[in-house]
């Protein structure tokens, strides 16, 4: 390390320089500043000397393997994001690899294979049923979030984001034989004990001021009333909700589950 200053000025500032390389090439870099010349006056009647005997100190510091800096740092500077590998975290979430044991157990690949036999799909449900569980758990997000970060785990499945939203509509065609899929494999993880069950209803509201309308089924003239209804909400809101009623076993676990419109009596 090396002093640095501006012979040419009446009041120069001191820096105390590193010199670094790069490759072939070599650069320094200011890394403390000892102050300008007329402020050294308060606290010594020779800065100049004041400044070498720093710089001689800190080398010395340097060279027995102990420094001191201080560093400055605005936490509430927006790092920008760059193709720079110092930009990019190159850790991988291996966290839920205890929750992949778990759901093998569950033998849902076998139930995706056979809900979508019959149709031409080009991507793997069961994979996008994994990370979207995984993803619920350990870091919840919407759709997009959790898409947006699937390169961040270990196996790095390759899932596009519209296969993604998809299969949410093969899901919601086979819910029932989902959820009794579900609740019939998991004697594989947990006894289950169905003397006692629980029920409860919660509900969520949604960010609009008007309902959902009311849809006539056009072959057997039912009226399908829809989700968003205003009701009582759990959280004193005015806005329109929908109901989720959970079943439970007598140990807590989940037996199934159901959604019904807002204005639905518990």
């Amino acid at each position: 390390m090396k002093l640095y200053y501006d012979k040419r000025l009446k009041d120069p500032t001191y820096y105390i320089q590193q010199g670094f390389r790069n490759g072939k090439k070599t650069t320094t870099k200011n890394i403390k500043r000892l102050g300008k010349h007329s402020e050294l006056l308060l606290i010594t009647d020779n800065p100049l000397e004041y400044a070498k005997n720093e710089v001689k100190k800190m080398n010395e510091e340097y060279r027995s393997g102990r420094s001191e800096f201080i560093v400055t740092m605005d936490f509430n500077e927006r790092i920008p994001s760059t193709d720079s590998l110092y930009s990019n975290s190159t850790s991988l979430n291996i966290g839920y690899l205890y929750l992949k044991d778990i759901y093998a157990k569950l033998n849902l690949s076998d139930f995706f294979k056979s809900v979508s036999s019959d149709r031409k799909i080009t991507y793997d449900c069961n994979k996008i049923c994994q990370f979207l569980t995984y993803a619920r758990i350990l870091d919840p997000a919407s759709k997009y979030g959790t898409y947006d970060k699937l390169d961040t785990y270990y196996e790095k499945p390759q899932v596009e984001y519209q296969h993604m939203i998809r299969f949410l509509d093969i899901l919601d065609r086979n819910s029932d034989q989902y959820l009794k899929h579900l609740f019939d494999n998991s004697e594989n993880i947990v006894k289950r004990d169905t003397s006692i069950m629980y029920y409860d209803c919660t509900n969520y509201f949604f960010e609009t001021e008007k309902p959902d309308e009311e849809i006539v089924d056009e072959v057997t003239g039912e009226i399908i009333l829809g989700l968003r209804q205003f009701g009582i909400s759990k959280e004193n809101k005015t806005s329109p909700i929908v109901e989720m009623g959970l079943i439970m076993d007598s140990r807590g676990i989940p037996i199934s589950m159901c959604i019904h419109p807002g204005n639905t009596n518990e």
